[in-house]
């Protein structure tokens, strides 16, 4: 089975590759998201047949013109296609992630947690006109991610947190996964990250990791819909799960639960003092811990990956649930000279 795509042109030559590379089965692969997502989660179908198509008027232009051609190219009305991207902002899931700085380079590892894990674990590489060439993580065809990385050796995945405020409706307003393939695709450094989380809202809360491997600096954004803190290493990891550690949080708020609160102090106690000789094997033993990966009747961890974007490295787990102990870890080639 194919496991990873490559698509170059311009937006619309794009999304017509991958619209034909998925055909008929594109219709499917929505059908089970939208299915999985209103029996775990709930969802508003009148709602999500009501506002997808005027969620994708109000996305950035060439992320417009590639979902046009998906739609185009798989032979599958446009509405329908929209309605399987504009359908995951209804979830919510418990992701873990740490950096942490290892001989002088920043390795990631991360434990994707959603539903549907035979659905997961494909590579989708694109090289856009004009923009940085990304590597995404998702299902197949997938156009935004919670997981990625570019040819500038960014590396960028967020954890969902939960919010107390809104979009201020004086700027431009993303959800979450889209606002992170804009970002790889426009953004070279740290700081080009927050100049675009000061230009753009969200419209959703995120731990949002990210490594510049040129320089192998590393932080985390906790991210609200109109505001953000930055977190910098007072050691030499950061690690976050689903709740805020940056923001004061107002009185009343429900700032995570008790499992990301554990999954926490799970990960905080592997990575005291820890000596890493091994790797990525060190790294995958701390995802896999029963305490960290997630795994129920319903929703667990169904993807993982490890990376050092310095070293060109990276690997993706899948095919298995959990994925981070279950799953196949397949080292990926590094897509760009």
């Amino acid at each position: 089975m194919k496991r990873i795509f490559y698509f170059k042109g311009s937006p619309r030559e794009v999304g017509l590759s991958n619209g034909k590379a998925l055909g008929k089965k594109l219709d499917w692969i929505i059908g089970r998201l939208i299915e999985g997502i209103e029996h775990i989660y709930g969802m508003d179908i009148q709602k999500l047949e009501k506002e997808a198509l005027p969620w994708l008027h109000s996305l950035p232009v060439h992320f417009q013109e590639e979902l046009e051609g998906i739609a185009e190219g798989a032979g599958i009305p446009l509405k329908r296609v929209v309605e399987g991207f504009f359908a995951e902002q209804c979830a919510n899931d418990s992701c873990t992630g740490f950096i942490c700085l290892i001989d002088g380079g920043a390795w990631v590892a991360r434990n994707n947690d959603y539903i549907l894990p035979e659905l997961w674990g494909y590579t989708i590489i694109r090289d856009i006109d004009s923009r940085i060439p990304t590597m995404i993580f998702g299902t197949e065809g997938e156009v935004f991610s919670a997981t990625g990385l570019n040819k500038e050796k960014i590396w960028l995945h967020y954890n969902w947190l939960p919010v107390w405020d809104n979009p201020s409706g004086k700027k431009q307003c993303l959800f979450p996964y889209v606002f992170l393939r804009e970002a790889l695709e426009t953004c070279s450094t740290i700081r080009d990250i927050a100049n675009l989380l000061e230009n753009i809202e969200r419209n959703g809360g995120m731990s949002l990791f990210v490594i510049d491997g040129k320089s192998n600096e590393f932080c985390i954004f906790e991210c609200t819909c109109s505001n953000h803190k930055k977190r910098e290493p007072q050691d030499a990891y950061l690690c976050a799960t689903n709740h805020y550690c940056a923001f004061r949080t107002p009185d009343g708020f429900q700032n995570g639960t008790r499992n990301s609160l554990d999954r926490l102090q799970r990960i905080e106690r592997l990575l005291k003092d820890k000596t890493f000789n091994e790797l990525p094997e060190d790294l995958i033993q701390i995802l896999k811990d029963p305490k960290i990966e997630q795994s129920s009747k319903e929703a667990g961890t169904v993807y993982s990956n490890i990376a050092c974007p310095g070293k060109e490295l990276a690997w993706h787990a899948y095919g298995g649930s959990p994925a981070a102990s279950r799953g196949t870890w397949h080292q990926l080639n590094w897509p760009w000279p």
